[in-house]
């Protein structure tokens, strides 16, 4: 249908003849069907093919998955078209051929945050190939970790079936994650126009879910190896559950399904439990003031119904996660988030509404109008607008307390930032008859500006691809744009694959290597990982050291047998000097224990030397790192002098 040509919505606001037609009865029980077979064959493989258990079993969840969002969006009251399922399917192709693009035109090491979803998805394909037991095992003993095996359930179909490398992790997700998320989309789209009382309906899906999907932060974090958007799929069925639902008559499916998304959201990843509190939070809130509303004007028995309703749900979900999350409530309870991440809190809540604004660039000025306009016209629009509004200052605010949003934390605003952006689309698409040209220009911009962006860990401004080559000319970003360059497209590959390969070659079984940089540029993981899924060094190369408050002091810098470092000294905006500070001590400190043994030029500018250790360490030379790091360790005592102390111990120093 040309763009120009979009229809409006009937007089008197009926819904929309695709949405209309009632579903067969074979149509409702195919899901049933589908996850019945798969269920089959996953027992089937548990008895006789135990080695494709984990596959096809993560085939069945992702299937339940997106039955699960089907029968959510259903239950709210929303009913998908032929014509939702047109513009989702080209939504969906769109953003498939441009991740596939951004993996294929890039040289990139999956490092740090990068990797660990990775690293996690080797170990429990490992589990598993244990058994399904074990597999099951290793998936529950990792529920009260701050990186949990969840996704990675959902992960391994298709993984299963790809050469197992970071690439192929990332493009992963669009078969895994992106249909169940854009279905999420789709319904809450559609239950947001009810809500909103939007005029030109289809008009306003195609502009609202088209600039929603399309947001770059929406696919940063997993282009860059980090799934973390599965957690969306959950933030979004609450929306559409929730949305208008104010517990005027009980529905215990409804109540259910909101509890279970919360549960799961909360196991997708930690600092999702954010918005669960600013969303909740809010909507009681709103629920709570409407049913005062209707206690002043005298409609007493329904007030008495919703507000039994709301508390029999808010106490039986405390009491639910209570007996159910109990060792992750207490782990969270227990847990100093504040004190240890510290160091990520580079400005509070200050700078972080600054980065916010920048991240949404060119949609501030949609999500700005829409927000001025429902708010201006009262009624649904404006409690949906205010609301979206409030739970992202709550949740903001929650969050900063402890540190400052990376890419992939902006995730947890996006349900919030879609509403604002729906809000927009709606008055766009309504007010289509005046300067029709100039707001469907303005929307064929935002997607033609959104798609290309670029997608690196530094990231902020999300501009175009074709935009950077001249941003570099700029004095006060040429050093950005060369640290952002290095570490999304690596020029330096046969150098680090020829680091990695001296190691494994000087280093028999049990021996190790420290490296010493600890950056975005170049750490332990640049060297371990640059050719996975092979991982010669796992158990040769320590994990690194640099970020105060959660890595403890590294001793394995005692027992290596070599230790590597660079000059220039690389430094990547990082949050924290510790690994520039051990860098120093270990040339003022171990210089006498150690002599170069090799040095290998990365061919930017920087070179690595490995350094030899030719006497054993001693307790003079472990004391001396705990004195330089006097500091920190009376404010962090667990993780240094508690840690070399128990070196020593073990030494017998």
């Amino acid at each position: 249908m040309p763009v120009t040509q979009l229809p409006a919505r009937r007089p008197g606001g009926g819904v929309s003849p695709s949405a209309q037609q009632p579903e067969s009865r074979a149509a409702r029980r195919a899901p049933a069907l589908v996850l019945c077979a798969l269920a089959a064959v996953c027992a089937g493989c548990a008895v006789w093919a135990p080695g494709a258990f984990f596959g096809v079993f993560s085939l069945w969840a992702g299937a339940a998955l997106f039955c699960g969002v089907l029968a959510a969006v259903r239950r709210a009251g929303v009913r998908l078209g032929l014509y939702h399922w047109t513009v989702l399917g080209g939504v969906y192709l769109t953003l498939a051929i441009c991740t596939c693009l951004v993996v294929e035109g890039r040289q990139f090491v999956y490092i740090w945050d990068y990797a660990n979803y990775l690293l996690l998805q080797y170990q429990a394909e490992a589990a598993f190939a244990a058994g399904p037991l074990a597999g099951f095992g290793y998936l529950f003993s990792t529920l009260t970790e701050d990186y949990t095996s969840f996704i990675c359930l959902f992960a391994e179909f298709p993984f299963c079936l790809t050469d197992h490398t970071g690439d192929s992790y990332a493009v992963c997700g669009l078969v895994s994650v992106l249909p169940s998320l854009l279905a999420a989309l789709a319904g809450v789209t559609v239950k947001a126009g009810q809500v909103l009382g939007v005029d030109n309906e289809q008009g306003f899906y195609l502009i609202g879910l088209s600039a929603a999907a399309c947001f770059p932060f929406l696919r940063m974090a997993a282009v860059l190896g980090q799934p973390d958007w599965l957690g969306l799929v959950f933030a979004l069925v609450i929306v559409v559950l929730t949305l208008d639902y104010r517990f005027d008559a009980p529905d215990l499916p409804r109540c259910l399904g909101v509890f279970a998304a919360a549960a799961a959201l909360a196991l997708t990843r930690r600092w999702y439990l954010y918005f669960i509190v600013g969303y909740f939070l809010i909507y009681s809130v709103t629920v709570l003031g409407g049913t005062v509303r209707l206690a002043l004007q005298g409609d007493g028995r329904r007030a008495a119904d919703r507000l039994r309703g709301f508390i029999t749900f808010a106490a039986g979900s405390l009491a639910a996660v209570l007996v159910l999350f109990r060792p992750i409530v207490a782990r969270i309870l227990a847990y100093g988030y504040a004190e240890h991440y510290a160091v990520y809190n580079t400005g509070g809540l200050g700078l972080e509404v600054y980065n916010q604004l920048f991240r949404l660039g060119i949609y501030l000025p949609l999500m700005a109008w829409g927000l001025a306009r429902f708010v201006r016209r009262g009624g649904g629009g404006r409690g949906l607008a205010l609301g979206a509004l409030c739970t992202l200052a709550v949740s903001l605010a929650l969050f900063t307390r402890v540190q400052n949003m990376g890419s992939h934390q902006t995730l947890l605003l996006l349900p919030g930032y879609f509403l604002l952006m729906l809000c927009g689309a709606a008055a766009l698409a309504d007010t289509l008859g005046r300067l029709r040209p100039l707001k469907l220009g303005y929307w064929l911009f935002i997607l033609a500006f959104s798609l290309p962006a670029r997608m690196s860990p530094l990231t902020i401004v999300p501009l175009p691809e074709p935009l950077y080559p001249l941003l570099a000319d700029l004095p006060a970003l040429t050093e950005f744009i060369r640290l952002d360059n290095m570490t999304r497209d690596r020029t330096d590959l046969d150098g680090i694959r020829a680091v990695a390969d001296w190691v494994d070659a000087h280093c028999a079984g049990g021996e190790t290597a420290y490296l010493i940089p600890h950056s975005m540029t170049y750490c332990p993981d640049t060297f371990k990982n640059v050719g996975l899924p092979a991982q010669p060094l796992a158990d040769k190369l320590d994990f690194g050291f640099g970020i105060l408050g959660t890595q403890p002091f590294p001793t394995g810098l005692f027992d290596a047998k070599y230790v590597l470092t660079a000059d220039p000294f690389p430094w990547c905006y990082e949050v924290s000097n510790m690994a520039a500070k051990l860098n120093d001590l270990f040339f003022t400190i171990s210089g006498p224990y150690f002599e170069p043994a090799a040095s290998f030029d990365m061919g930017n500018g920087t070179v690595f030397t490995a350094y030899r250790r030719v006497v054993p360490a001693t307790r003079a030379e472990a004391e001396a790192y705990l004195a330089a790091f006097a500091a920190e360790d009376a404010q962090f005592p667990e993780l240094y002098g508690d840690v070399i102390d128990g070196w020593l111990a073990a030494h017998g120093l």
